[in-house]
């Protein structure tokens, strides 16, 4: 694939095909996890999964503020046909994840207690939510470097090796989650060891595609560094993102509060089949917003606007299709998919079917926020980028959800994040437009 050359739509669809098959098997096991923990441990158990999500998220921030920030570079670097200095940054991002890694799973093991109260966790939820925290903190470093190489892999021109890793973990994920939960009763601890497994296979795996070095990116000549001469730069393109996915920590953390403090442990499945839903139909999304970054990237370093501009227009279209579909969907299929999760109780059932329906109404507009942030981020934008993560992140999301609940009780609830991100649309629209004039008329003087 070249990049610079071949024709967008081409370009975009051999990067998102194998990037989104890939995203969707891990969201299968994702959804595989709730349904077998549901059957086979029981709804709070389920909640204490769903509930551990705003810890997972900040995990995630922290892998991509290295992983991405890195990727970027790299993809800039290509573009500029520095194939050595790409390589000593891909090194450096390795050795920094796992170094991070180390560092995180060591604070939340040592101050587990104190994330109850942070995450709104009650007496009937504490039990489950801890047990897997736990398991979850050992694997920490194989998750770090799972996100690392997939990123690099796109940057490498080889999305299908993330792809085939990524479906063989999501088997054998499903197939240890049968065993450890049902068959040898490890409760929910065995759907955290199983986790654990399957994605330290996904990295073995993508680890041999470096290891060959057939592309640009290999680990011949490896050097353990966590420091690198353009680490500033480097931390500076990954903190959007990390404000991203930390500014989805808070919310979810501010969501979980706000669901048990308005409905109790009864909402508690409503949480949670919008947590196990949610994974997957971000998969869609996020599989766009990840496969316009290394394209972005590459034609900033190698100065073509013009390809940019065209990826823009076209990947905003693409995702607010996508959106509108799963809305669609989801609506029409709202009980069926609270079904899914063993949730029986009617009362449970009818306030989940209506918290699917409210939630994922601006689920089009998070998916353009998503593609704006790529844009700015690739761009080196990044105060424009941090900006935009913080507003409809934090801001927004902790204004409605203080709001909109007393007006308009749970609905208000489930409305505060969707309202968040089409306000959050509405401001960042105009900044586009504003950055592409001024393009227009630097080219023009």
């Amino acid at each position: 694939m070249d990049y610079g050359h071949d024709p967008i739509k081409r370009l975009f669809f051999n990067l998102y095909w194998p990037t989104l098959t890939g995203m969707l098997t891990m969201a299968a096991y994702q959804v595989a996890d709730g349904i077998i923990v549901g059957y086979g441990v029981g709804t709070m158990a389920l909640a204490g999964i769903s509930m551990s999500f705003p810890v997972l998220m900040v995990a995630v921030s922290l892998a991509m503020l290295v992983g991405i920030g890195s990727s970027m570079v790299v993809a800039i670097k290509l573009g500029e046909g520095q194939t050595s200095e790409a390589n000593r940054i891909f090194h450096y991002s390795c050795s920094f994840s796992i170094l991070i890694s180390v560092v995180l799973a060591g604070a939340l093991l040592v101050f587990i207690d104190t994330w109850f109260s942070l995450l709104g966790a009650n007496a009937d939820i504490q039990p489950y939510l801890k047990e897997y925290l736990t398991y979850f903190a050992l694997f920490l470093p194989t998750l770090f470097l799972r996100f690392c190489f997939s990123f690099f892999l796109n940057n490498d021109s080889a999305p299908n090796i993330s792809r085939n890793a990524n479906i063989i973990s999501s088997i054998l994920n499903v197939v240890l989650d049968l065993l450890f939960v049902l068959v040898f009763d490890w409760g929910i601890k065995g759907a955290a060891i199983a986790t654990g497994i399957s994605q330290t296979v996904a990295v073995v795996f993508m680890g041999y595609h470096f290891c060959l070095g057939k592309k640009h990116l290999s680990f011949r000549h490896y050097a353990v560094r966590v420091i690198d001469p353009e680490q500033r730069r480097i931390l500076g393109l990954g903190f959007p993102i990390f404000i991203s996915e930390l500014s989805g920590a808070l919310a979810f953390g501010l969501l979980n509060k706000a669901v048990i403090a308005q409905g109790g442990s009864e909402a508690g499945a409503a949480l949670a089949t919008i947590s196990f839903t949610l994974f997957f139909v971000m998969k869609f999304l996020v599989g766009v917003a990840f496969s316009v970054q290394p394209l972005f990237g590459f034609n900033y370093g190698a100065n073509n606007p013009q390809r940019i501009e065209e990826l823009l227009r076209f990947s905003l279209r693409f995702i607010v299709m996508i959106g509108m579909s799963a809305y669609a969907l989801i609506c029409l299929f709202a009980e069926q998919i609270v079904h899914l999760f063993n949730v029986v109780s009617p009362e449970e059932v009818e306030l989940a079917s209506q918290a699917l329906h409210w939630f994922y109404f601006g689920i089009a507009f998070m998916g353009a926020n998503l593609v704006f942030g790529a844009y700015f981020q690739s761009l080196e934008r990044v105060k424009v980028a941090t900006g935009i993560a913080i507003l409809r992140g934090v801001m927004l999301v902790a204004v409605f959800l203080m709001v909109l609940p007393k007006i308009f009780g749970m609905t208000g609830v489930w409305l505060a994040i969707p309202l968040a991100e089409i306000v959050a649309f509405i401001i960042t629209l105009p900044l586009v437009f504003w950055r592409r004039n001024q393009k227009i008329c630097s080219q023009l003087s």
